[in-house]
C-alpha cells in the first residue's frame, strides 16, 4: 500500500468502514509514519468536535443581506425574479400584534 493510498484511506479507517485486513494493514503504516499517523488523529480529533459541539448554525441578517445583493449582483437574471418580494417576510415571523 502506498503512501497516497493510505492517506485515502483515512476516512474509512477513523468512521470504522474498512475491512479487517486493509485496517491492520493500514494500522501498521501508521505506526511506522508519524506524519500519517498525525494525520489520521487530526481527522479522528476534527470528526469527534464536529459531532459533539454543532449546534444549530444561523447566519445573521447582514450575511444573508450581503449573500442575497451579490446572489442579484452576479446573476441579474434571478433580480428580476425576486424583485416582486421587494418585502423580506421569509425573515419576518408569523405573530399577529
Amino acid at each position: 500500500m502506498t503512501h497516497a493510498e493510505a492517506y485515502d484511506l483515512l476516512g474509512p479507517f477513523v468512521d470504522g468502514d474498512l475491512p479487517d485486513e486493509t485496517r491492520r494493514r493500514l494500522e501498521s503504516l501508521l505506526f511506522a509514519d508519524r506524519d500519517l499517523a498525525w494525520e489520521a488523529q487530526t481527522l479522528a480529533l476534527t470528526r469527534a468536535r464536529l459531532r459533539e459541539g454543532m449546534g444549530e448554525v444561523v447566519a445573521s441578517d447582514a450575511f444573508r443581506a450581503r449573500a442575497l445583493a451579490r446572489l442579484h449582483r452576479d446573476n441579474p437574471h434571478l433580480a428580476a425574479a425576486s424583485a416582486a418580494a421587494e418585502e423580506p417576510t421569509q425573515y419576518q415571523l408569523p405573530i399577529q400584534v
